[in-house]
């Protein structure tokens, strides 16, 4: 959840306020800046897992808005906070976007410009890991067993450099599932035979509990969320903070068994075959019938490892059993992977 002050608070609760959506372009080369806040028409703005975009339309009758292809921007969420004892334009920003193309629209009556915009997730993907290893195939190197999750996500992060910013990984803190900040893969690059940087973090994170989460600044934190966690936002249906409505549909987890195969030995035969034990979903076994995702693991030699990634494998699809729409006026706290709690006295 994002930091906000006491003000901006208030006037997202408020029955009447004044919204504030922040629109500053940078050049790359950080020469060249422009705020754009009051040319907004309307936009759409996506924050995905894997994945961040936005479509943002400016008013352009005077001809005024410049060629920003290439620009980056963190749109800025908030509110005039001067009636609730701030300042008059309070927000928090967002992850970093790029501005990929600008359309230029002529309709009677009016001009205007079109940014469409992609994030941190989309640049990782447009760039091959060339960091390490020798032309033309860079396939020669690895990650050994000096480097945890944690470890190899950092490097890799690092590697995605934008003129002179690198992309950063935060401390791990209490978000340490035990395996993020102990198992330690061995991890040979370029083998298919490019990867990007977003192919292997997506790897990475897959043999966890925990998950990714872009922040402005170019920054990146792990998150694991678990059940016992406390809500970090509330909304109700009968006053403040207000939701408009909700949707919750629940799912059957399929699959509902997992089974990790482990330890194929030097030879490679699987002569000493470790297997996970014990992670499935009996309810949703008992309800439909048992699924089972088999899922081999030739990097893992111990039972405690291959247990580990199954339960990995089962938290992920645990997390979908649960879904939902919240329509809400704009929450500039709301981030990724929140713990978010709904009182519906409907």
């Amino acid at each position: 959840m994002r930091t906000i002050s006491t003000a901006l608070e208030v006037a997202q609760k408020a029955v009447s306020s004044e919204p504030f959506i922040h629109i500053f372009l940078t050049s790359a080369d950080g020469s060249a800046t422009y705020d754009y806040s009051s040319r907004r028409i309307q936009g759409e703005h996506h924050e995905e897992p894997y994945n961040d975009w936005a479509s943002i339309i400016l008013y352009n009758n005077d001809r005024g808005i410049a060629e920003v292809k290439g620009y980056w921007l963190e749109i800025g969420y908030g509110h005039n906070c001067e009636p609730f004892g701030g300042s008059e334009q309070e927000y928090k920003n967002t992850p970093r976007l790029w501005v990929k193309s600008q359309t230029i629209v002529s309709r009677e009556g009016i001009l205007f410009t079109e940014l469409l915009c992609t994030g941190m997730w989309t640049a990782m993907q447009e760039m091959d890991l060339v960091t390490k290893g020798t032309p033309p195939y860079y396939d020669d190197e690895r990650y050994d067993a000096t480097y945890t999750i944690y470890d190899t996500l950092k490097d890799v992060l690092a590697a995605t450099v934008f003129g002179s910013d690198a992309f950063e990984l935060e401390p791990l803190g209490d978000q340490d599932d035990g395996i993020m900040g102990s198992f330690t893969p061995e991890l040979w690059l370029n083998q298919s035979p490019f990867e990007n940087r977003a192919s292997i973090a997506y790897r990475l994170i897959a043999m966890t509990k925990c998950y990714l989460r872009a922040k402005p600044e170019l920054k990146f934190e792990v998150r694991y969320p678990q059940e016992a966690d406390e809500a970090d936002e509330v909304y109700y249906s009968n006053r403040p903070f207000y939701f408009h409505e909700y949707r919750e549909r629940h799912n059957i987890i399929i699959p509902n068994d997992i089974a990790v195969y482990a330890n194929p030995g030097e030879d490679g035969m699987w002569t000493d075959i470790i297997t996970s034990t014990g992670h499935v979903h009996q309810a949703s076994i008992d309800a439909y019938h048992q699924v089972t995702h088999h899922h081999i693991a030739a990097d893992i030699t111990t039972q405690e490892d291959a247990d580990n990634r199954g339960g990995a494998i089962l938290s992920k699809i645990k997390a979908e059993t649960l879904a939902g729409r919240l329509i809400i006026p704009h929450d500039a706290r709301v981030e990724l992977y929140d713990r978010v709690e709904i009182h519906d006295s409907r």
